[in-house]
């Protein structure tokens, strides 16, 4: 499998390489993917189980994947030319486990702004790690075994970088995207709050993505480039997300909010409005003489990006001078690892960001007006101030 997976990636280079020349009507970002050649020397990930994506393209729907069979990973494709909504299609996790979910009937923009529920648990950055993520969502009780929603009418908040790392991304995507559908039948609610690797996705910047999605790729005669666009239902439902929510006196954002952000004066759904105008085109966002675009997409500055709160460098009264314009009790964010969730600014911030990936699998929990660290067994204990910064070489 391991040979076969590095013929597919050197035909994904190859592909990505042609792009540049197939098309002088595509944008030009759209056409130059973004590489780490560093991470891919030393990446040992082959192809194997993925998927699905979808595609609408001139009335049909095309749903490719990759699934095992006799110990080999192996591309399908099949094509509709009716509706798909409604219906219900399998995610794999291995050449037998799977989990079903229904597509959606139609997608609209979330809201910015919820009243407090009863209990509200978070958790951020899990970068493909689908197996912590089902354990901590089983162990706190939001679902089952059986991938049911079991947590009634309480919300559930991913904060950003769902993206990139791991192995299982997709996989992922498709549970939560399950789960708010059985949320909002329940009188609950999830939430994803987009972090800079989910834009990086959508943008062509796959400098962190693993050697397997290229691969998988190749196996579905496709390019690894046009999987998160707005022609595809993982695209079209990324774009109804936000970058910042407010529920109750908590404001959830992946990264920050810089003073930069805060002097534009914009409300959050003014805020998430501008930022969704160019979720697909962030670099043009960048280039905008108006400044309005640029420093939603600034690096350092973007809500996605900001790390004067997770590092605690941001000047106290400015620190202050945002708290009282937003009208925030505390800011919730991922983005900047600690070695565990934590206070940070005097119990003004808590910061999601651990390490999933190693073992450390912890998210918020806010119940009946306090707060609590909780891990993947549903332990709650308290969550201290500072919390020390485990060296991050990626």
């Amino acid at each position: 499998m391991k040979n076969q997976s590095l013929k597919h990636y050197f035909t994904f280079l190859i592909g990505m390489l042609g792009s540049f020349f197939l098309s002088e009507t595509l944008p030009a970002q759209q056409l130059r993917p973004i590489l780490s050649e560093k991470r891919l020397r030393t990446d040992n990930s082959f192809a194997g189980v993925d998927g699905p994506y979808i595609f609408y393209s001139q009335g049909k729907t095309i749903v490719k994947q990759v699934l095992e069979k006799r110990g080999q990973a192996q591309g399908v494709t099949k094509e509709f030319t009716t509706p798909l909504q409604g219906k219900k299609l399998k995610a794999y996790l291995n050449a037998k486990d799977f989990f079903a979910f229904e597509l959606k009937n139609e997608m609209k923009n979330e809201e910015a702004e919820y009243p407090m529920p009863e209990k509200l648990i978070a958790i951020s950055d899990i970068e493909g790690q689908f197996d912590a993520f089902k354990q901590f969502l089983i162990g706190n009780g939001v679902m089952n075994e059986k991938y049911q929603w079991t947590y009634g009418k309480g919300h559930l908040v991913t904060l950003g970088d769902f993206f990139d790392r791991g192995l299982m991304v997709t996989q992922t995507l498709w549970l939560i995207y399950h789960l708010e559908n059985q949320a909002e039948k329940a009188g609950g609610k999830v939430h994803f709050i987009l972090g800079n690797h989910d834009l990086m996705n959508m943008n062509n910047d796959f400098r962190y993505v693993r050697k397997k999605y290229f691969a998988n790729a190749a196996l579905m005669d496709d390019e690894y480039l046009f999987f998160y666009k707005p022609n595809t239902e993982l695209g079209r439902w990324l774009a109804t997300k936000n970058i910042v929510e407010r529920i109750g006196d908590y404001v959830f954002v992946h990264a920050g909010i810089s003073m930069e952000i805060a002097n534009l004066g914009l409300t959050l759904q003014e805020l998430n409005n501008h930022a969704r105008v160019y979720y697909f085109n962030n670099f043009k966002a960048q280039r905008q003489k108006d400044s309005l675009y640029s420093i939603i997409y600034g690096f350092g500055i973007s809500p996605t990006w900001y790390r004067g709160w997770g590092k605690q460098t941001i000047d106290p009264t400015e620190a202050e001078t945002i708290i009282a314009r937003w009208n925030v009790g505390k800011f919730v964010i991922g983005h900047t690892l600690h070695n565990q969730v934590t206070y940070l600014m005097n119990k003004r911030v808590i910061d999601l960001d651990v390490e999933h990936a190693k073992g450390t699998i912890q998210g918020l929990l806010v119940e009946n007006g306090q707060e609590y660290k909780v891990n993947d067994k549903g332990e709650k204990t308290a969550i201290v101030e500072n919390a020390a910064v485990p060296e991050d070489n990626d």
